[in-house]
């Protein structure tokens, strides 16, 4: 941590501008929503000067058939990695939980991750804690995409349902999976 003095007046200014060009970066160029979605199927591929607006040569097919129905009008969530001309669509829960939680997202940003997650309550928790990523990879498919990190499979964790308490019928939904089992 810095400390707020006169000697570190410059590298706190610095830090602060940092972080906001950060924050425009991610929430602009790694959210996905409906409407995105539609702006990347128009996208024209190859595209390489400054006036571009595939910036990073995105091909419209890249988007998978399981996410064009997974997400709702009123949902979105943050992409997971984004590199030039390749987008991780699965969705990952615990990034986009802490997104909300940091203040990553803006304010309607953080409600439509929000939406997709009551949307989607079926796959992302169903009778289990919350799971990681969605849709989860299965066989050595993590391996090949990970690079042998085997966290990033379809484990579930318990932990993340305190993340979810700014909304209090998610809250209360948990108990009443953990009723029934």
């Amino acid at each position: 941590m810095v400390a707020a003095d006169e000697n570190s007046k410059n590298l706190v200014g610095e830090i602060n501008n940092r972080l906001s060009a950060l924050s425009f970066h991610i929430r602009e160029y790694y959210w996905m929503d409906v409407q995105k979605m539609n702006e990347i199927y128009r996208y024209k591929t190859e595209e390489y000067s400054l006036d571009a607006t595939n910036k990073f040569n995105i091909y419209p097919d890249q988007i998978p058939l399981w996410l064009i129905d997974w997400v709702p009008k009123n949902g979105g969530y943050l992409l997971g990695n984004l590199q030039p001309a390749h987008m991780d669509f699965r969705f990952f829960m615990l990034g986009n939980l802490w997104s909300i939680v940091s203040s990553l997202g803006t304010p309607k940003q953080n409600d439509a991750i929000l939406n997709l997650i009551e949307a989607n309550w079926d796959d992302l928790v169903g009778e289990m804690p919350l799971k990681i990523c969605y849709p989860a990879l299965e066989h050595h498919e993590w391996r090949i995409i990970t690079g042998s990190d085997p966290k990033n499979t379809y484990k579930l964790f318990p932990s993340y349902f305190f993340q979810l308490f700014r909304r209090p019928e998610f809250f209360l939904l948990s108990f009443r999976i953990k009723e029934v089992h």
